[in-house]
């Protein structure tokens, strides 16, 4: 199966140390916090950042860390839980997504 680029950008609304994405495929770290990839900051857009080649077509979940950790996962705003993001992978995919509240 072919791999195709896929584009991760993230805007965080509250203090990030380090921001790191970890998922469903090897890829991505398969679930493990500690192959979670690190993601970098662009001054210039203002959003971390993170370009990874996935296998095309296919489906993939993942959430956002702040730092290596799942003590420091993605939440709502309000402190509840945020179901994994899914995606499939396909040429040309920018994925935006916006992180208002981490796990304390």
């Amino acid at each position: 199966m072919a791999n195709t680029k896929v584009v991760f950008n993230v805007t965080v609304n509250t203090y990030a140390k380090e921001l790191y994405l970890v998922g469903s495929n090897q890829q991505l770290g398969a679930w493990d916090a500690a192959k979670a990839l690190k993601m970098e900051y662009c001054d210039t857009c203002k959003k971390y950042t993170l370009a990874k080649m996935l296998p095309a077509g296919e489906a993939f979940e993942f959430k956002l860390l702040n730092g290596k950790s799942w003590s420091n996962v993605e939440k709502a705003q309000c402190g509840a839980e945020v179901a994994n993001h899914l995606a499939v992978a396909a040429k040309g995919l920018v994925i935006e997504l916006e992180v208002n509240n981490f796990a304390k």
